[in-house]
């Protein structure tokens, strides 16, 4: 991750942003539909790895299920915690981090675009293998992906006339952009959304992209392949 990045991040992700986080992004309404998604995927208690899990909103919908959440923030970790007393985080960069040798997970999730933060399209190739690789046989790969073509029409939609939040567009096509929100300035970048298939598609039975909000779209890749 290039260093002004990383910071910018971390600076973003403090003891300041958990209130403003939790408003906008786990108590809003219009995240109900990834709980929907998710007992769709989850086998009778699954294993479940939730990457960049930030306060742990959706794995607390889940109780009952082996589950696990890394996240880079501390202060999004200790909310979490309070949350999930049941569930294992780890605090760790999520580029640097090696599930232990042979552990995988039914699902692995990614959501809110998380991966943007890297802004380095070779650093997001290399996560999304990593994603992939600790996917078990059989198991669901779900990442939520931001549609770079689509941004411009994120100013006009409800969410963010409801919340004030604001996409500002860096390249002429939508890869790389700002969003800001209540925390402050995201330094955000994303490859289309056919970069994904590329990778993901040859590992699984299955893939489907489905539009949750605006230029946010549900990937979901099923039946990971016994040799992948």
């Amino acid at each position: 991750m290039p260093q002004n990045d990383a910071a910018l991040g971390d600076e973003i992700y403090t003891d300041r942003y958990v209130r403003p986080y939790a408003a906008l992004y786990t108590d809003h309404p219009l995240w109900g539909c990834n709980v929907a998604l998710l007992s769709r995927l989850l086998k009778p208690l699954g294993n479940w790895l939730d990457t960049c899990c930030g306060q742990g909103w959706h794995l607390a919908q889940f109780p009952g299920h082996q589950r696990m959440g890394i996240d880079k923030s501390a202060a999004q970790l200790e909310q979490a915690r309070l949350h999930n007393p049941d569930v294992t985080f780890i605090q760790a960069d999520i580029t640097e981090y090696e599930a232990p040798e042979g552990q995988r997970f039914d699902v692995v999730s990614n959501f809110w675009s998380a991966y943007s933060y890297l802004n380095d399209e070779d650093a997001i190739r290399k996560l999304v293998e990593k994603l992939v690789r600790w996917t078990a046989p059989g198991g669901a790969l779900y990442l939520e992906l931001t549609v770079p073509e689509l941004l411009e029409d994120f100013n006009d939609s409800d969410f963010a006339a409801e919340t004030g939040a604001r996409v500002s567009l860096r390249s002429p096509d939508g890869a790389s952009w700002d969003y800001r929100d209540a925390g402050g300035l995201h330094r955000m970048m994303s490859p289309p959304v056919e970069f994904f298939i590329d990778i993901i598609a040859p590992h699984f039975s299955r893939t489907n992209n489905a539009t949750l909000v605006g230029a946010v779209r549900q990937f979901v890749a099923w039946g990971k392949r016994p040799d992948s």
